[in-house]
């Protein structure tokens, strides 16, 4: 890894974003930190450090932000503790959500299930499971989150590359030495198994299942907790909680100062992000009597969406509202165009995205599996003359239709997120 890839991660706008991490001290070390108290007082000081960050000149600063920007962190100190536990130890894996519906970070795809687990590159794991109707699955070897700089990708299976029995059921093997069936070679320096489902069918389709051992280590009961452990969890979760707020928060300020009024930004790939992800973000801002139009042809591409997210790249409530839509979802015009419409109220339009109360947010659509990449156009408009700008066949979409909508988006979540 060069220089500038550890110095920082990538930013909105390409640029290099600063990284701020501890250096690894040495169990011994640890071990003292741990007993002199010094360990939980360095973990209470990133949590105060990462509070800060919502605080700062350059953060969203109107009383909605705060009270979303700390509620982002309370779902970041969930998921950073939750992975510094249950993550800690290699050899008895196990998959964890992050994010999720609760936990959200990174402007998360709304139409993705995400697991983890931690690994060591000189171990062999196999991984269980069943296809089920999910409309496609990644998993991929990690070196770790792009937030902390982390962000090789190492190799990558897709459920269309996965043999499976009749009954929808499959084995993988991770290992360093090439295996019969399905293989996924383990790099020397990954760390990481990352699972990413797609769904484009909310109504129908189901998850996959997926469980992960540690060959040989079947059975075997972890070895007891020593104290320079739980110094690197403490660290770890500590870490992982403020860099996440640093690293997004710099990446929507980016947003914000290169932002161009009337355009979207192109769509591109982002090193951390999926090698057949073409992602586009930007600005959306909007007065309240006011709407945004977006126009585009179709790429061609097997997936594509459109979401919406505030300023802290936390992505909006796409289980209780549409602030989403793919292109299963979406309503194609006469002419083989889509055309949305982002508003703070329903415009009665199939193709709405709602800004749950946000008058500025951020744009995120993504052309996955593609062989195309169009640019999306926008336009300002007054809400009320909301109709005038699109055809005039476009259907209308009463209240009982849009609850309906969001019954099956809610009754969705529930199926792909059972348990918190």
């Amino acid at each position: 890894m060069d220089d500038d890839r550890i110095a920082g991660g990538i930013g909105a706008t390409g640029e290099k974003l600063k990284r701020f991490r501890r250096p690894p001290a040495a169990p011994e070390i640890n071990a003292e930190r741990l007993m002199s108290g010094q360990a939980w007082s360095d973990f209470c000081d990133a949590l105060k450090t990462a509070g800060e960050h919502i605080l700062s000149p350059d953060a969203p600063g109107s009383a909605f932000d705060r009270a979303e920007g700390f509620r982002y962190l309370l779902g970041l100190v969930t998921a950073g503790i939750r992975q510094a536990v249950v993550l800690a130890d290699p050899d008895i894996p196990r998959f964890i959500r992050n994010p999720d519906i609760t936990s959200k970070w990174g402007a998360e795809n709304a139409d993705n299930h995400y697991l983890w687990t931690k690994i060591r590159s000189d171990a062999t794991y196999r991984i269980t499971g069943k296809r089920n109707s999910a409309y496609d699955f990644l998993i991929e070897l990690k070196e770790g989150y792009m937030q902390l700089g982390d962000d090789r990708n190492f190799a990558t299976l897709t459920a269309s590359q996965l043999t499976t029995a009749s009954d929808g059921s499959f084995e993988i093997i991770l290992s360093a030495e090439e295996q019969p069936g399905n293989w996924i070679p383990l790099h020397p320096d990954a760390r990481y198994v990352a699972i990413r489902q797609y769904f484009y069918d909310w109504e129908h389709e189901e998850p996959a299942e997926f469980r992960i051992v540690a060959i040989g280590n079947e059975g075997v009961a972890p070895l007891p907790l020593r104290p320079a452990g739980a110094a690197d969890m403490l660290d770890n979760a500590g870490e992982w909680i403020e860099q996440t707020v640093r690293f997004w928060k710099q990446w929507v300020v980016q947003l914000r100062t290169q932002h161009r009024p009337g355009e979207l930004a192109p769509a591109r790939r982002y090193v951390g992000g999926a090698d057949d992800i073409y992602y586009g973000n930007d600005l959306y801002q909007l007065a309240a009597d006011e709407a945004m139009i977006i126009e585009t042809e179709l790429p061609q591409a097997r997936y594509w969406s459109f979401q919406l997210c505030n300023l802290w790249f936390h992505t909006l409530d796409y289980a209780n509202r549409q602030t989403s839509i793919n292109g299963r979802q979406a309503h194609i015009d006469g002419d083989g165009r889509f055309r949305c419409v982002i508003a703070p109220r329903d415009p009665g339009v199939p193709n709405w995205l709602d800004t749950a109360g946000h008058l500025e947010g951020v744009i995120q659509y993504r052309w996955i599996w593609t062989e195309t990449n169009p640019a999306p156009t926008v336009r300002v408009v007054k809400f009320a003359e909301v109709r005038r700008h699109l055809p005039s066949d476009t259907p209308v979409i009463g209240v009982e239709a849009r609850r309906d909508i969001i019954r099956k988006r809610q009754e969705h979540m529930a199926r792909r997120e059972p348990v918190s």
